[in-house]
């Protein structure tokens, strides 16, 4: 996406935002009705928000709400989630190949639309499978198909996410802890607001001064890398993954700005929530006290820990920084349930390339992840377990260090997206990222051998010398 599409990206975000205050004043219900007003007004926003990202290709959105609708309903109970997880992943790829189908091909927001849209349904699926009673035969979850529809349109996290549960939106018109329903409390929404708020404008000028200095646009020109050496082309991978960090971090402290205004994701503090899931300790929402109703926050959707994401060691902890809601999703439908134990991590990385989009550079960038955790956990797990608290600190330094430089290798693929480009980049820095791997395991596997040698157990044999050869000297 260019300048203009980050500009409508951020107006949507703001304007989402502002929106929100507005469809918390709408009341909830109306005498002698079963209407929610408030639940069509967020609705009716989506609709226009949507509209105006996508034009006509908003059709792509109502169809696939209405596939999984009618899938929720139609399709035999137990087949729901897998039916709901091949047609929606099917018809996000359909949707990604309309140019080479000779279908109109539809703006990138669109795509984020879908995107997030394709995991809510999904995800929706498997609530409802999930909240099968084993003793009565009943599912606890049959959302209306008029529900569905508020759900996949409600302008909260509508463009770029969080995910969240189909639990956690009904919860923002009936939740009796939550604000944006009491009517109270609503201190909690503009405190949790600020804290979220507060940083964007440094992100978005580190954004605008980084991608003006370092322009991603000039790394596949033909002029840029006949006269770039190997030195300053390793250096611009870290601006590029610079500016792309910045550019994220705004886009989804806005996103989850939109839910916070609109009360979207408030829980008890007590319950102990979580990104994407929710309450992690639910039993702690029956008979809470009125202190503990009104101390609430918003990490339900809390989709990125920034700090995290820039200082953490090692890559595994910084995964886990980002895109957290999306990480829960994948941890629940993918990780949890893919049958081989051994291979789940790596199901997990397939399945976001898939999501992510069908360019190559994201199969290249993120199928490289796991190859990067098989060298760190070899240091992490047998060597720095090992160190003083000192030796552990500047362990952790220079982890970070490794780890950042290959968020920034990995980056240029998923940046650059085609295959050919990646590859000629990579080549150009001669593949420092890949080569790296193989010989800081080697370094590795030598230390622990070393290591385990130092610290085999000594055998009766060589004990007695070693008491024998004490004896001598004190004679």
């Amino acid at each position: 996406m260019g300048l203009s599409d980050d500009i409508l990206y951020i107006g949507v975000l703001i304007g989402s935002m502002l929106a929100g205050n507005l469809v918390r004043k709408v009341p909830l219900t109306l005498e002698n009705s079963q209407l929610n007003p408030r639940k069509w007004a967020s609705t009716f926003l989506g609709i226009l928000f949507a509209y105006i990202v996508s034009g006509n290709h908003i059709a792509h959105i109502f169809l696939l709400i209405l596939i999984n609708a009618l899938l929720y309903k139609f399709s035999p109970p137990k087949k729901c989630q897998t039916l709901s997880f091949v047609a929606s992943f099917a018809y996000l790829f359909v949707f990604r190949l309309s140019d080479r189908l000779y279908l109109p091909i539809p703006p990138a927001h669109t795509n984020a639309i879908i995107m997030i849209l394709t995991l809510k349904l999904v995800g929706l699926a498997f609530e409802i499978q999930d909240s099968l009673d084993s003793a009565t035969g009943k599912y606890a979850l049959n959302p209306s198909i008029l529900d569905v529809f508020h759900y996949g349109l409600c302008h909260a996290g509508l463009v770029t996410g969080p995910y969240y549960k189909f639990k956690t939106w009904a919860g923002m018109y009936s939740d009796p802890w939550n604000p944006a329903v009491t009517g109270k409390n609503e201190g909690a929404i503009f405190s949790a607001l600020h804290m979220r708020a507060k940083n964007v404008p440094y992100y978005v000028v580190a954004f605008l001064l980084s991608g003006y200095l370092f322009p991603m646009s000039v790394v596949s020109t033909e002029e840029w890398q006949a006269n770039s050496s190997f030195i300053w082309k390793v250096f611009y991978m870290m601006p590029i993954f610079f500016n792309f960090r910045m550019r994220m971090y705004a886009g989804f402290c806005l996103s989850e700005c939109v839910c916070i205004a609109a009360g979207l994701g408030a829980y008890p503090t007590v319950a102990k929530p979580k990104p994407g899931q929710g309450p992690s300790e639910p039993e702690k929402l029956e008979n809470l006290t009125e202190l503990e109703l009104k101390n609430v926050n918003f990490e339900c959707v809390h989709n990125i820990d920034e700090w995290g994401a820039d200082f953490v060691p090692t890559m595994r902890e910084a995964l886990k920084c980002w895109n957290m809601t999306v990480q829960h999703w994948l941890v629940v439908v993918v990780y949890k349930r893919f049958p081989i134990k051994s291979l789940r991590t790596a199901a997990v990385m397939l399945m976001s390339s898939v999501w992510h989009g069908v360019y190559s550079g994201y199969y290249l960038s993120l199928g490289s992840v796991p190859l990067c955790l098989i060298v760190e956990d070899l240091w992490v797990r047998k060597i720095r377990a090992r160190l003083s608290d000192a030796g552990k600190q500047r362990f952790d330094w220079v982890s970070w260090f490794v780890r950042m430089r290959w968020f920034d290798y990995l980056g240029m693929a998923f940046l650059l997206l085609r295959v050919d480009s990646t590859m000629k980049y990579w080549w150009d820095v001669c593949f420092i990222g890949h080569l790296s791997l193989p010989i800081l395991y080697a370094i590795g596997y030598v230390l622990v051998m070393a290591i385990k040698k130092s610290e085999k157990p000594r055998t009766a044999s060589e004990q007695h010398e070693d008491s024998g050869k004490s004896t001598k000297k004190s004679d």
